[in-house]
């Protein structure tokens, strides 16, 4: 059984009840850092063996896939929020489901539901497109042909590439589109800057430096 289990953002008062009772009865679990998952585990006093999972690696998959059809009880967690998006996990989801092995998910945080909620932008309907390459030509591709479709934006994005992020959104949108940048969710210094492209872009370049998780939401166009 793979159980993929979502971990906190950064509050660790956030896990859920069947989370823990989870990553209590598995047998070792895949991680993307086993020194985050490990610091995480401890606060709750679970211990278990502790596996780094890549989705480039085959050699790693085959293995974990071995002990899926052995009967073993394994949980896939990422560094933080819901495995898969964004993160690891997705070529392996898909070989357990090719196989026919057992599989359940659980629910839990997303930085893409809490960035989407708190934004002040309609819910019912975004595009995520998670990290944008970092080849401009492409990046400016890919935001022209989400701006045709009208819908709530969001992006994930380094900090030392947030700055760059916002320029190519500025060239392919109007300056005064509105927008959120949600930065490091959950966390002691969470920060929400509610403005549009132009203003948000003015504000963290005056900054010396930009730190934490940052996440890029543009609003549809007024109607």
């Amino acid at each position: 059984m793979l159980t993929i289990i979502p971990t906190p953002l950064g509050n660790l008062k956030d896990i859920t009840l069947r989370a823990l009772e989870s990553l209590k009865e598995a047998e070792a679990i895949l991680c993307e850092d086993t020194r985050r998952t490990r610091h995480l585990l401890s606060a709750f006093q679970i211990q278990k063996p502790l596996y780094r999972y890549q989705d480039y690696h085959p050699r790693n998959q085959e293995k974990i896939l071995e002990l899926l059809r052995s009967g073993k009880k394994l949980a896939l967690v990422s560094d933080g929020g819901t495995p898969v998006i964004s993160d690891p996990g997705a070529k392996l989801i898909a070989r357990v489901r090719e196989e026919k092995l057992p599989l359940t998910v659980l629910p839990g945080p997303s930085a893409v539901v809490t960035a989407v909620a708190g934004s002040g932008f309609p819910g019912d309907a975004f595009l995520f497109l998670g990290f944008l390459p970092r080849s401009l030509g492409k990046r400016k591709k890919i935001l022209t042909q989400a701006k045709s479709l009208g819908l709530t934006l969001v992006l994930f994005e380094s900090p030392y590439r947030l700055i760059s992020l916002l320029e190519s959104a500025l060239e392919i949108f109007e300056p005064t589109t509105q927008a959120v940048v949600a930065r490091e969710l959950t966390k002691v210094y969470e920060e929400w800057i509610p403005a549009n492209l132009q203003e948000i872009y003015q504000t963290l370049k005056k900054r010396k430096e930009i730190l934490g998780e940052c996440i890029l939401l543009i609003g549809p166009p007024k109607k």
